[in-house]
């Protein structure tokens, strides 16, 4: 018999976001709560059960009845900005607290990391946890933690990682997976495995199509590390792409390779994919088109266009309040029918105090972000509702169809059209601020897909976001650099 701690702490930082995370936007559990998970489900799904990675962990890590799950801590949100320092170290605290009260006859830690976080203060929250977690319990007891692809195992965090887990698909489906192969590593090491992670850096920060493993170049190291994790000696493979909006001095990406007791193995393959991944830097960067280019692909297109807002996109932690596309669209004579949403609250309360079928003058965008100023826009009511408890409001000015939410994430929600009777089908171009979705989502039925180089607190142009904290060099903000990746043992 023996005690598994289960805990969690997961946000994907944007540092170009103009709003600071606090410790109120953090959805909090303790004890066996959290063993429910993030709960991060697909349409359909209802009430059913979560399809995250706990959920997957928590599936493989009961096959074993003489394991004890115990649920400790958990502090989740989607992406945002800088986390307050005093949000982080109150976090911080009270995890390690939770696990430290739960210390007694335990034989394994599994942590549900995203790998993007960064403080005010502290740029390497997951690693100070580790590091707080190492000095509770000793550096024998196995930790094995799964993670997000976009974000940075830093070496201070594999410093106190016995094994470690990403996600292999972007757009991401396999959060389950993901934390049923960790629990599998844990497991592993339980019966004796010994564990070696070979590791090997490069200096790149990628956004862009050829990221999608499904299609792109990305997608070709993955099933490497996928036909890796099918031998005996090889407990897990990823790589960690980075997150450009994380301003943080180890921002990159980095190959992860965890050998049972092989580190000839775990240290020539993750040199070898790291000199493939920084060979196709370039390529692994986005193609950008201007509003007006946008526009003009769509007047002579076969089929609906989608324009990615991936700037202002929320799943990358950006606010969702962007008009640049609108303001683009407006000032063109572009007479196709448009989809575009935006996060405008003050917007939706204009438009419930005017009621269904009012017309209304009201400026719209840059509610959460100044660099945004508001457009003053005469529109159609025409619904009113909510999703959830998140309050929706359907604008129609001329062509354009303006879908406004009172909060960001809510965005990402492709299925919110159909439920709001707004079938992105039926338009010629449609707004998402997302840098990419599924297949199904758009691309299965869409002419074309292109990213709309405007400004964002998540700007895929990303010389165009500021950074102070990353080392340097750094491609593409030093496109002349050269490199050559290092294996390194862990």
């Amino acid at each position: 018999m023996g005690n598994i701690l289960i805990g969690s702490f997961f946000q994907e930082t944007n540092d170009f976001h103009p709003n600071p995370t606090v410790y109120e936007d953090f959805t909090v559990k303790r004890g066996d709560e959290v063993l429910d998970g993030r709960h991060r489900r697909t349409r359909g799904d209802g009430d059913g059960p979560p399809r995250d990675s706990i959920a997957g962990a928590v599936r493989v890590l009961r096959s074993r009845p003489e394991l004890e799950l115990v649920g400790t801590y958990g502090a989740w949100m989607g992406a945002g900005g800088t986390i307050t320092q005093e949000c982080f170290e109150r976090i911080c605290s009270e995890f390690v607290a939770a696990m430290a009260d739960a210390k007694e006859g335990v034989t394994g830690i599994y942590l549900d990391l995203h790998g993007a976080m960064a403080a005010e203060e502290e740029k390497d929250p997951e690693g100070a946890l580790l590091e707080g977690l190492r000095d509770v319990f000793g550096p024998e007891l196995p930790i094995v933690a799964s993670f997000d692809m976009h974000g940075t195992i830093t070496r201070r965090m594999l410093t106190h990682l016995d094994g470690a887990t990403i996600l292999h698909t972007y757009p991401h489906i396999d959060w389950e997976d993901t934390g049923a192969r960790a629990a599998g590593v844990l497991l592993r090491i339980l019966d004796g495995a010994r564990p070696v992670i070979g590791t090997a850096y490069t200096p790149t920060m990628v956004r862009g199509d050829e990221l999608k493993t499904a299609t792109g170049v990305h997608g070709t190291f993955i099933r490497h590390c996928v036909r890796l994790e099918e031998r005996d000696d090889v407990l897990a493979a990823g790589i960690m792409l980075g997150h450009p909006p994380t301003d943080c001095p180890e921002q990159g990406s980095r190959i992860i390779i965890v050998t049972d007791g092989n580190p000839d193995l775990a240290s020539s393959e993750a040199l070898e994919l790291a000199s493939d991944f920084w060979a196709m830097r370039k390529r692994m960067q986005c193609a950008l088109y201007s509003v007006e280019e946008g526009i003009a692909l769509a007047e002579r297109a076969d089929g609906p266009i989608v324009f990615a807002d991936a700037a202002d996109a929320t799943s990358s932690g950006a606010p969702g309040t962007s008009n640049a596309i609108l303001a683009g669209l407006m000032k063109s004579s572009y007479r196709g029918k448009v989809l575009l949403p935006l996060r405008d609250a003050p917007a939706i309360d204009a438009a419930r105090e005017a009621g269904v079928g009012a017309t209304i003058t009201v400026p719209l965008g840059g509610t959460h972000d100044d660099r945004f100023t508001p457009i003053e826009v005469t529109a159609t009511v025409e619904l009113l509702g909510k999703r959830g408890d998140v309050p929706i409001a359907v604008l129609r000015a001329d062509n354009i169809t303006i879908f406004l939410a009172s909060e960001g994430p809510i965005l990402c929600d492709r299925w919110m059209y159909d439920d709001f009777g707004q079938n992105p089908k039926g338009f010629d171009i449609i707004v998402q601020k997302l840098p990419h979705t599924p297949y199904e989502h758009y691309d299965e039925w869409a002419a074309k897909t292109i990213t709309i180089d405007v400004p964002g607190a998540a700007s895929p142009n990303i010389p165009s976001l500021g950074h102070r904290h990353v080392t340097r060099p750094i491609y593409p903000l030093d496109p002349d650099m050269t490199f050559a990746p290092q294996a390194e043992l862990y």
